[in-house]
């Protein structure tokens, strides 16, 4: 491990690159960042093989790429003591390089309120203030001044699945809450933009920016090129390849086949108005697959499946074999195949001596509640040498500062193979098919005397403070091993970087957020045809927790006028509300939501609730009103036609006595105005109802 193969026994590996052997971890890396001093922290979901998917504590351990040994850190654990599960958190380095980790894991789809730092320097776990809500999967956003984002994230009230909808900064003191996003995806992908802003890419296929100045705001980007060509895509990377340019890379279910997408697609956010535009797709279809910016700039792709659903680890799913992005072609070379599957739950980070840690895999819960079968679980890892590691000498750094500042200039010793590059990485901090600040600057620099000139970033616009792995390149590309130096202003905000001393360590957590508001707001003064909409996530988590690219989706459906924002998870369905108190467009609809979101969710029917006049028309009871284009036939409700859902066995809900009879007490009671509820489909002949309760028009 952190060999410099620079040896070209093989002439195949400067083309295609090489994987060392496999080796063993004490746990699986499903949380993995580099830190400032070279060693790698990581963590996974249970310290034990056999014990609860659920645990409520975390071991983290410090990988040392040097001696390939690790070593475990004190458990973190809040002020009071209790020890917690950092599992699910989003984290991001502080201007410091501690790592911010936000939320975490009590059970799936239901996050921790809490947030820790680790700091290197003492191998100590600090608890920080509690946030305003619990957080499973959200994100962790370093910004310009230094201070931390942490967007979305999902939690469990009262048996109710329940996004927090309230962006919070981390100041270094407290949190600070910015506009709310109904409908934001779990683990956003977010990045900086150069004017300040917060880019969203995904996985939801509109696009949006967040201004946190003042009170905040979030703008859509103008359609058509402010919607993602390849709509919402689903546990894909999305990588900020160069300031202000994104690329989103595969993910998400293809509607029909249920398979990911090979497609790529890339956005300038300098140009007026910015727009995705397609590129070249990669060789493999990939879903949980993760992306890693290389020394030179080029992009690693690893890992995930090809197969069809959330994690198909079926033999000849998984994609073993790397892939690479130039973004001077927006071309991809298939390079050397890893030997492990690294689908779900795996994890990259790029190295200092310029190769990729590549780890984990595993440990998940099925829709059907069963675990991941062990020999999907992996707590080993393995390290790959990109081909820019055989096409000669490294350079050299021979000295260089630990401290940089915004706009200054530095001077850097190298010796060996002439430098044509300096380039500086960001540490990897990633999870979930997503690395939540990776991002990169090529430095420009002079040559004089034994060593260069280098001009430091402008400013924080493009290179928020921390720290970064400094690389300098030959004519051949071959990359130096790193040297990892901190930027900062000479005179930082207050906010940027202060210690811990003087933190509140509570927060106001009473009322309800704003996505519970705005629930209650629809239930009780929408007016038109209620509409109950059968879907079923392709991720185990269900409807509840993966809703963001739902709630988008029926939100474009023609004749809607409002959706409820929480689902309802138990059933998976979701409710919304027509213009008029007329019929829904089924015939539209299906196709549209597969337009916004894909096949990430199968779309089971509808349920509807229609009020008019039952009649009897020659022995077919029908539902006639001023408000319905044209009668309904009211049919009796069989077992297994029920529009609700039961996750765990994937089929309808069973059918209650009073429920499969309600069509006959309906036809002892007709005629009469009345309020009718059940399953509704279209044909070409005309529109059925298959009654599975009603009441009085009145009530």
């Amino acid at each position: 491990m952190g060999s410099d193969p620079s040896a070209t026994e093989d002439p195949g590996w400067a083309q295609r690159g090489r994987w060392d052997p496999v080796f063993e971890l004490p746990n699986v890396a499903i949380h993995t960042h580099l830190l400032p001093n070279g060693n790698v922290l990581f963590w996974g979901r249970r310290d034990h093989p056999d014990g609860s998917m659920h645990e409520h504590e975390c071991t983290p351990y410090v990988w040392d790429p040097t001696t390939g040994e690790a070593t475990a850190t004190p458990q973190p654990t809040l002020a009071d003591g209790t020890k917690f599960n950092l599992f699910c958190a989003g984290h991001a380095f502080l201007p410091d390089g501690r790592l911010l980790a936000a939320g975490g894991h009590f059970i799936d789809s239901d996050g921790l309120d809490q947030a820790c730092a680790y700091d290197w320097r003492t191998d100590t776990w600090t608890a920080l203030p509690v946030m305003n809500k619990p957080r499973w999967y959200p994100t962790a956003t370093t910004l310009e001044d230094g201070t931390v984002l942490v967007t979305a994230g999902s939690y469990i009230e009262n048996g109710t699945v329940i996004h927090n909808d309230v962006p919070q900064i981390w100041d270094g003191r407290q949190w600070r809450a910015t506009v709310n996003f109904i409908g934001l995806p779990l683990y956003p992908r977010m990045h900086v933009a150069p004017d300040g802003r917060v880019f969203m890419a995904g996985s939801n296929a509109q696009t949006y920016l967040l201004d946190t100045d003042g009170a905040g705001t979030w703008t859509p980007l103008p359609a058509p090129g402010g919607v993602r060509l390849n709509g919402e895509r689903q546990y894909g990377p999305s990588v900020m390849y160069e300031p202000g340019k994104v690329i989103y890379i595969g993910g998400g279910n293809d509607q029909g086949t249920d398979l990911p997408t090979a497609a790529s697609e890339v956005i300038d956010l300098g140009v007026d108005p910015p727009a995705w535009r397609g590129i070249a797709p990669m060789n493999s279809r990939r879903r949980q697959h993760n992306a890693t910016i290389l020394a030179d700039g080029t992009i690693l792709v690893t890992g995930g499946t090809r197969g069809p659903g959330f994690n198909d680890l079926s033999p000849g799913m998984p994609v073993h074999a790397a892939e690479l992005w130039d973004p001077a072609t927006e071309q991809w070379a298939e390079l050397a195949a890893e030997d492990v599957d690294r689908c779900y739950h795996s994890t990259t980070v790029l190295l200092p001596d310029a190769t990729v840690l590549s780890a984990g895999g595993g440990e998940f819960v099925l829709a059907s509640g069963e675990e991941n079968a062990p020999r999907d679980t992996h707590r080993n890892g393995q390290i790959f040498h990109p081909p820019y590691l055989f096409r000669g000498p490294r350079p050299q750094i021979v000295s260089a500062p630990e401290e940089i500042t915004y706009g200054d200039t530095f001077s850097l010793g190298a010796s060996g193979p002439a430098v044509a590059r300096v380039t500086w990485i960001r540490l990897g901090s990633v999870t979930h098919a997503f690395d939540e600040n990776q991002l990169i600057n090529v430095l420009e620099f002079s040559t004089g005397g034994d060593g260069l000139t280098v001009a430091a970033p402008e400013g924080p616009e493009t290179c928020p403070p921390g720290h970064y792995l400094l690389f300098v390149l030959s004519e051949a590309g071959v990359p130096s091993l790193a040297r990892i130096a901190r930027i900062s202003s000479p005179a930082p905000r207050a906010a940027a970087s202060p210690g811990l001393a003087g933190a509140t360590l509570d927060a106001d957590r009473a009322g309800t957020t704003p996505t519970q508001e705005r629930d209650e707001a629809v239930r009780t003064r929408s007016s038109g045809t209620r509409v109950t909409v059968g879907l079923t996530a392709k991720c185990p988590y269900g409807l509840g927790a993966c809703w963001g690219g739902a709630y988008e989706a029926l939100n474009k459906l023609d004749g809607v006028a409002a959706v409820r924002p929480i689902p309802n998870a138990q059933d998976s369905t979701a409710e919304v509300y027509l213009q008029d108190q007329g019929l829904p467009a089924l015939d539209r609809w299906p196709d549209q939501l597969a337009h916004w979101a894909n096949g990430s969710y199968d779309f089971r029917g509808v349920e509807a609730t229609l009020m008019g006049t039952v009649r009897d028309q020659d022995g077919v009871l029908q539902l006639a009103g001023p408000s319905l284009d044209a009668p309904v036939t009211l049919m009796p409700l069989d077992q297994g036609t029920k529009l609700q859902w039961d996750p765990r066995s994937g089929r309808p809900q069973e059918a209650t006595t009073d429920e499969l009879a309600a069509y006959h007490r309906l036809r002892e009671r007709a005629p009469e105005p009345a309020r009718v509820t059940g399953p509704l489909t279209q044909t070409t002949t005309g529109w059925a109802l298959y009654v599975r309760q009603f009441s009085p028009a009145d009530r």
